[in-house]
């Protein structure tokens, strides 16, 4: 297994520095060679590798040569006999955003959401003989085929759409365009579940509260205006700033748009929100820490427009630390342990297309995401046996048991001060609770996030 892992390495490590020589004999031989070299991509019986009953289709505008296409062919072919699929797709290259360069793009399960706006799973595709029989090649229109593959994708299932997490053709063109905003039909009453105990930071160069500076950046730059906020705590305000909380909330929405509350048990995230939404009035909660910063003017609204399409369950918003790295962009769940895959990145050295759409992903963090109060009833809020860590990730995938998606709205946007509200030095413990729930529901302690990264898929061929 050792000896798996340092070649699944190389590539991460390799790959993407010899692609700036593309076109050198020797460069391009190391890479293919390199990528010959990966688990379940070793050579098979003549007899297996030229099987009838499977073709390679490839997208008219995608222009590879006579070699390439052999190759490709060989591996894919490879990867369906390891895995019995009727249909195999790969990974591959895309031109930079100002064309100088080509990039890997890495996909990950397929996802029918970010499909059908951006065409993203387009590509070669290895298909069995009797799939292309009943439903056809894909459509020569590039805009119907997101439509083709989730129709063949919900046919055939997960287990037998299998993948090459390795980019082995190029894609003669990409859209880069950022998400831009969705826009909502109408403005329902968001619930604002803001928890805090009256912590400061230095924000931009002066000591802050940073409740305070949450409500008010929320309220002075978001152009959703209904509203309601409810402050949880634990005692830690006085009446004096609680009064001037409710001012400037009621100065700004009108009455009856403040809620306060307080809870004096030991400190539990998952109490302190439950007992916020029994108090809520609104069609939507939001859940806000309160060590946050509204960036885009447009965030709720359009959270609460992707949450008009009652296939999605929880929205998600991009997360970024002060200076501008990003801090949350979906969270994977590994081996059954949630992180965040790219944090400390700057948006630019993100994953092709992480941030040109709103895109699904197994969990979202609970510092800023939307739900509808309908879905928090039917799943009796946060579980209280996870009081801090993995609530939120619990939350997300017991939402996803109920067959909505859980989503990332790229064009959400916010810096968050991480952790800055509160210390960890006595946070109980919670992965070992949080993997007796989810091990088995999510594949086992060797699981592989779908939608993040499949790289260790190549191990089950071994």
């Amino acid at each position: 297994m050792t000896k798996i892992r340092r070649r699944l390495l190389v590539p991460v490590r390799f790959i993407i520095k010899l692609e700036r020589w593309r076109g050198n004999r020797l460069a391009d031989w190391l890479r293919r060679r390199i990528i010959a070299a990966q688990p379940g991509l070793e050579s098979l019986p003549w007899r297996l590798s030229t099987d009838k009953d499977f073709v390679l289709w490839t997208p008219a505008s995608w222009h590879l040569s006579r070699a390439d296409h052999r190759r490709l062919d060989r591996l894919l072919r490879i990867r369906q006999a390891r895995s019995n699929a009727q249909v195999v797709s790969c990974d591959d290259w895309v031109p930079s955003r100002n064309g100088d360069r080509l990039r890997w793009r890495e996909k990950g399960q397929l996802d029918s959401y970010l499909d059908a706006q951006t065409g993203f799973f387009d590509g070669p595709l290895l298909l069995a003989s009797s799939l292309i029989a009943q439903h056809g090649l894909p459509p020569e229109d590039p805009a119907l085929r997101p439509q083709w593959r989730l129709t063949v994708f919900r046919e055939i299932g997960l287990t037998r759409w299998t993948h090459v997490p390795l980019p082995l053709a190029v894609c003669s063109q990409y859209k880069h365009e950022p998400a831009q905003p969705a826009k909502p039909k109408n403005q329902e009453l968001i619930s604002v579940l803001i928890p805090s105990g009256g912590f400061f930071k230095s924000v931009n160069g002066r000591g802050t509260m940073l409740f305070r500076h949450c409500l008010t950046t929320l309220l002075q730059r978001s152009d959703y205006r209904n509203l309601e906020i409810i402050l949880v705590d634990g005692g830690e305000f006085t009446d004096e700033q609680i009064l001037e909380f409710k001012n400037i909330v009621e100065a700004s929405l009108g009455p009856n748009r403040w809620i306060h509350c307080s809870d004096f048990r030991p400190y539990s995230y998952s109490l302190r929100m439950n007992l916020a939404a029994s108090s809520a009035s609104g069609k939507y909660l939001l859940q806000l820490n309160d060590d946050t910063e509204l960036l885009e003017p447009e965030a709720l609204g359009s959270m609460t427009a992707l949450l008009e399409d009652p296939t999605i369950g929880v929205v998600g918003s991009l997360l970024l630390y002060p200076g501008g790295r990003v801090q949350h962009g979906g969270v994977a769940i590994d081996n059954v342990a949630p992180s965040h895959p790219w944090a400390g990145l700057w948006p630019k050295r993100l994953p092709v297309g992480l941030l040109a759409a709103p895109r699904q992903f197994q969990a979202v963090t609970a510092a800023v995401c939307m739900c509808r109060t309908a879905l928090w009833s039917s799943l009796n809020g946060l579980r209280e046996d996870l009081p801090v860590n993995y609530g939120d990730v619990d939350f997300c995938l017991r939402a996803r048991e109920l067959g909505l998606s859980v989503i990332l709205d790229p064009a959400s946007r916010w810096t968050h001060f991480e952790s800055a509200s509160r210390t960890l030095a006595k946070v109980p413990a919670e992965l070992p609770r949080f993997r007796e729930l989810w091990t088995e529901k999510l594949g086992g302690r060797r699981c592989i996030d779908p939608y993040s990264s499949r790289w260790r898929e190549l191990r089950r061929a071994v």
